[in-house]
């Protein structure tokens, strides 16, 4: 998606355009940091974590006002807000307001415009509070480890499979193993002041406690039945495994538990943003964009749908499009 903005273009989590907006480092954001010869603008701790080690220069556009703002979606996560002769839009990125234990929650800004993402655009999509999903994930791991058994959980390497890991220090004061690429996301994540006890797998120390129950923190293609009865092969040991996600509210995984702990907005957060920036002009992306617009315009605000592909001048948004 593109943003024209004082005559020139910005790519919003696209490579589009010459200058680039990168929100954060999930793989499915950072194709300009892939790609040759563009002008990028992102946080240290997104090009740390996607690998990006260049030095980069804040993008400038003449007399137009740049902010990010933390979107609290994962480490670095930004939203981009842009300010142009007092016409102002914010672009959220993946974002939720709810603080973890790892991030803060997102920063809200007065706008005109917001372009904000709608994952769980759907009024049935509503997580239960955060510190009682965490509860109830220890006190599942915790019962399942005092019975010998060795536990395995699921979240994405970057991010959520940092969460895991603090939730498993902090709740459980246990150091999970963690997989190589969780490994190499936690030491960013530590490099920028989140300390995570953890023990990488495939050293000495994870060899030897291996030998009883232990607790692993993986990616979810590996927190499944068929990986843990490999396991149990391997090891002789009752293995179990729960999968975090907040599509859980939706969909059955091939694991034993699955638990909503999502990094994006719920369908109540998305309102509650939109009710605390107060834009004049809605524009709904990235997951259920139909169902949030609908909802949106049901209590009376401007919402509408855009693609991905769409291309966007932010003098159009006031002209009643």
């Amino acid at each position: 998606m593109n943003l024209d903005i004082g005559g020139t273009g910005i790519a919003l989590d696209g490579c589009g355009r010459m200058n680039c907006f990168v929100s954060h480092a999930h793989s499915d954001h950072v194709a300009a940091l892939r790609a040759v010869g563009k002008s990028i603008l992102a946080s240290e701790e997104t090009l740390a974590l996607a690998g990006y080690s260049n030095n980069i220069s804040p993008l400038k556009l003449d007399g137009v006002k740049i902010q990010l703002l933390n979107s609290g979606h994962i480490l670095g996560s930004k939203q981009l807000r842009a300010e142009l002769d007092g016409e102002s839009f914010v672009y959220t990125g993946d974002f939720k307001l709810q603080d973890s234990l790892t991030t803060k929650g997102a920063d809200i800004e007065k706008c005109d415009v917001l372009l904000i993402e709608s994952t769980y655009g759907s009024p049935e999509m509503v997580f239960p509070e955060r510190d009682f999903v965490y509860s109830c994930m220890a006190k599942w791991a915790k019962n399942n480890l005092e019975r010998g058994a060795i536990v395995i959980l699921g979240g994405y390497s970057i991010g959520k499979a940092q969460e895991l890991v603090k939730l498993a220090n902090e709740y459980l004061d246990v150091a999970p193993i963690v997989e190589s690429n969780i490994e190499k996301a936690c030491a960013v994540y530590e490099q920028f002041g989140v300390k995570l006890d953890r023990i990488p797998v495939r050293t000495d120390e994870a060899e030897e406690i291996m030998k009883h129950e232990f607790l692993s923190i993986v990616t979810p293609a590996s927190a499944s039945r068929s990986f843990c009865s490999k396991l149990e092969g391997i090891y002789n040991r009752k293995v179990v495994c729960a999968v975090a996600s907040g599509w859980a509210l939706r969909y059955a995984y091939s694991a034993d538990r699955s638990f909503p702990l999502s990094d994006h907005a719920d369908f109540n957060q998305l309102f509650e943003y939109v009710e605390r920036s107060s834009p004049k002009k809605i524009y709904c992306t990235h997951g259920e964009t139909v169902r949030l617009a609908s909802e949106l315009r049901r209590k009376g605000y401007d919402a509408k749908t855009i693609s991905k592909a769409s291309q966007m001048t932010l003098d159009e948004f006031s002209e009643g499009d």
